[in-house]
């Protein structure tokens, strides 16, 4: 059928304008920030002010590592190819306006950059497609940058909390091991999150008193994330690493059996193999924790774990060679990790 070159452009607009609305679609949108002349001339103009925004929500999600994902994200001025035949054809606006309607759009923010004498207002106010009561935050200070991270955390913490309660985790466990800002989101979690999702709230909280060394205390905020979800995959793994340093090891090695038979998306099913692993090579079955390790990189090849386990296998068993092979590859896969590099080390010099 020829439909003539006239019709070429509607053709590419319906095209376009269905990928738009159902594929190309992020639930977090962060539309053109206000600034001053003043800040302006800094850098942050109004798109730059809101992808900046936007670049530190993204930033605090990923440092939070974990499973628990709030979003895909809307940056302004995005060049994906979508964004840009909208704007060739004039129908960005339209697409952006039937994203809203049909609620692919969960939440929107915007604001402004004002002058207060020395030091700069950064607001934030945005809404969320299932919630009535909107979203205000407003930060002061001199440093545009810190601003943005600040007004991040609290737009990060208004979409899901757990999310901040994690990266402080994270934080604390990274760096000074202080769990005091961690402890205080977990509990602002308790009081804020759905009862559906309080799960999640009660396993952090039993991350964070492992870290303290109170695994009794642990426990019971484990037990209390079983009660509301009894399949909980992060939490029957957590126990049996619990019970892992409490050496109380066939216990341990149960519930790591049981994370793999409930893993079904493999969120935890590495991770089970190799600590099943390290279970059996602290009660000196190193040949048995070989395999274990071994499956634990054919599910998952990027897990810097079950190479280091492998290779301070292969190490115990003197070779020397596959061990420094894959501790390598475990340094190599996490660079950041001292201890396998410190492992590492003395085998290169030898």
């Amino acid at each position: 059928m020829d439909f003539g070159l006239v019709s070429v452009p509607v053709l590419a607009l319906t095209a376009l304008f269905g990928y738009a609305v159902f594929f190309d679609t992020s639930a977090v949108v962060f539309q053109d920030i206000e600034v001053p002349p003043t800040v302006q001339q800094l850098g942050y103009s109004p798109k730059v002010m809101a992808s900046r925004l936007a670049n530190e929500v993204r930033v605090i999600d990923q440092k939070a590592r974990t499973v628990k994902d709030i979003r895909d994200f809307a940056l302004p001025g995005d060049e994906s190819a979508v964004n840009a035949l909208g704007d060739y054809f004039k129908f960005g606006e339209p697409i952006k306006a039937t994203q809203q309607l049909l609620g692919l759009v969960h939440y929107n923010f915007t604001g402004d950059v004002v002058k207060q004498g020395d030091d700069l207002k950064l607001s934030i106010r945005g809404s969320a497609h299932d919630r009535e009561q909107p979203f205000n935050t407003a930060v002061v200070g001199k440093d545009p940058e810190k601003l943005v991270h600040e007004a991040a955390m609290d737009i990060v913490r208004f979409i899901d909390p757990y999310i901040v309660a994690s990266y402080a985790y994270e934080a604390a466990r990274d760096g000074d091991k202080n769990y005091t800002a961690a402890l205080r989101e977990v509990r602002y979690c308790l009081v804020n999150m759905p009862r559906k999702e309080l799960h999640w709230a009660y396993n952090l909280h039993g991350l964070i008193l492992v870290q303290q060394g109170k695994l009794d205390e642990a426990m019971e905020r484990y037990n209390a994330a079983l009660a509301l979800k009894p399949d909980f995959v992060l939490t029957v793994y957590n126990i049996g690493n619990l019970l892992l340093e409490k050496k109380q090891y066939d216990l341990a090695i149960a519930k790591y059996k049981e994370t793999l038979k409930i893993d079904a998306k493999l969120v935890r099913t590495p991770q089970s193999y190799t600590q099943w692993g390290v279970a059996l090579a602290r009660q000196g079955q190193v040949d048995a924790a070989i395999p274990l390790f071994e499956k634990a990189i054919a599910v998952n090849p990027m897990y810097a774990d079950a190479y280091y386990r492998l290779g301070m296998a292969y190490k115990e068993k003197g070779k020397i060679k596959d061990a420094q092979e894959m501790i390598q590859r475990a340094v190599d896969r996490a660079p950041d990790r001292k201890d396998y590099a410190a492992d590492l080390a003395p085998m290169l010099t030898n």
